[in-house]
């Protein structure tokens, strides 16, 4: 092998295969690349740096905490999405807490669902499934609050299995199937 070449291949080749070539006068096209941003939304009274986010999975749910390092105030929420086989979201759940410390489940619809409709959670062994009123959608989600009252808390402590439905606007219905197994380990690692 000649001193310059790579892998069999002349130097003055080889830079053509990585770099490319352009004919005369023609000048290369890249394509427009820009940075990604973070997932990590720094918010107003925060400056980059000064805020963390921690994720931690745990069985069928993940724990989020948002810290403000500088003001020493960490926000958690524990969160389960359910997609389809192409990675769309069909629905997801998290349980906060308000300012005031009562939790509750923020429950996410596709985009698709009926703005004015529920959301139904259905749990085996309960005759009526918990009706959730949607608030409302934007481009890419529909949101409905329920407080976490007894039933839930019940259903929690079970780690059971509810069915999941809501109508689109379309006139379909869309059902899942959500696992609470998790939910109260996850909580507890909060603290």
């Amino acid at each position: 092998m000649s001193k310059g070449a790579l892998f069999g291949v002349p130097a003055f080749m080889a830079c053509l295969f990585l770099f490319g070539s352009t004919a005369a006068g023609q000048g290369v096209a890249f394509p427009n690349y820009r940075v990604r941003p973070s997932e990590v939304v720094v918010p107003p009274d925060a400056k980059a740096g000064e805020y963390q986010r921690i994720i931690r999975p745990f069985e069928n749910w993940t724990l989020i905490c948002d810290e403000n390092l500088k003001k020493r105030q960490r926000v958690c929420n524990v969160t389960q999405i359910i997609e389809n086989e192409a990675g769309q979201v069909a629905f997801s759940w998290s349980l906060a807490a308000t300012k005031k410390g009562e939790p509750y489940m923020i429950l996410r619809a596709a985009p698709v669902a009926r703005s004015d409709g529920r959301i139904s959670l259905k749990f085996e062994g309960r005759k009526e499934p918990i009706q959730v009123q949607l608030n409302g959608c934007n481009n890419t989600v529909c949101v409905g609050m329920l407080p976490v009252g007894p039933v839930m808390r019940e259903q929690i402590s079970k780690s059971t299995a509810p069915t999941i439905s809501y109508p689109t606007a379309d006139g379909q219905t869309i059902s899942v199937t959500a696992n609470l197994k998790g939910l109260s380990t996850a909580v507890k690692a909060i603290n």
